[in-house]
């Protein structure tokens, strides 16, 4: 008897809740500036405008349900503060994940990748160079134990470029420039941090599945190669590295 009447109790307060008028304000404000802010999201292609449209659309999704949590009156202790307690814990665990996993990933990552710092290298000049001319911190440079030619960057507090041992077999001194130029323009945009955030961020929001993200990374790829020609003046060491790595992957 006493659970049927914490269950009237609950549902006279929800409904007394759900009418409130400045919930249905909110709500409906929200709902138009998170569809507005999606449908700005499926039209850019450029990520870091693509990644802070989705931002927008799921604060704007989310909103009601925070505010109402702040309305919600605690009237008994667990029972009637379990929405609210749950409402709070989603909101600040999600917050905390993805903020924590920027602060964490780059000093866990080349633990993870078992890579080795290269502190003195042609390489490392290089990158000195153009950092100082790019206004950037110089990124770290680290060597991984694979015969794949490969190079990537990540660009959260900690920047710092990944080469494996078979691209810098495979490539001579002008193309292993050109790929360090495609991952400087990388860092200069802190493109790292946006593609993962808006694969993060993607999981809050249902609807942002059927917008494909691809056409935004690869004209942040292709702006890298972009900049890689102009400071080298040709496209010839870009183009050439990109074909030996792919002659590469294709024996294999």
């Amino acid at each position: 008897m006493k659970i049927i009447e914490q269950l009237s109790m609950w549902n006279v307060y929800f409904n007394h809740l759900i009418m409130h008028p400045l919930l249905i304000g909110i709500l409906i404000f929200s709902f138009i500036a998170s569809i507005s802010f999606f449908i700005l999201f499926i039209k850019t292609d450029k990520i870091k405008i693509k990644t802070t449209y989705l931002y927008s659309h799921i604060f704007f999704l989310f909103a009601p349900f925070i505010f109402a949590a702040f309305l919600w009156n605690c009237v008994m202790p667990v029972f009637m503060c379990t929405p609210k307690l749950i409402i709070y814990s989603l909101s600040g665990g999600s917050t905390l994940a993805v903020f924590s996993s920027f602060l964490v990933m780059p000093y866990l990552y080349p633990w993870a990748t078992k890579s080795n710092e290269i502190k003195s290298s042609k390489q490392n000049k290089f990158l000195k160079k153009w950092t100082n001319y790019l206004g950037i911190s110089q990124p770290s440079l680290y060597s991984l134990n694979e015969a794949t030619p490969i190079a990537y960057s990540i660009t959260n507090i900690k920047p710092a470029i990944f080469l494996s041992v078979g691209i810098c077999e495979l490539l001579n001194k002008k193309e292993m420039q050109a790929v360090l130029l495609h991952e400087l323009y990388h860092i200069k945009n802190k493109s790292s941090i946006w593609k993962f955030s808006l694969n993060q961020i993607r999981m809050f929001s249902p609807l942002s599945s059927f917008s494909s993200i691809k056409k935004s990374i690869d004209n942040e790829e292709r702006e890298a190669d972009l900049f890689a020609v102009k400071i080298q003046g040709t496209k010839m060491f870009l183009a050439s590295a990109k074909n030996k790595i792919n002659k590469w992957n294709k024996t294999r």
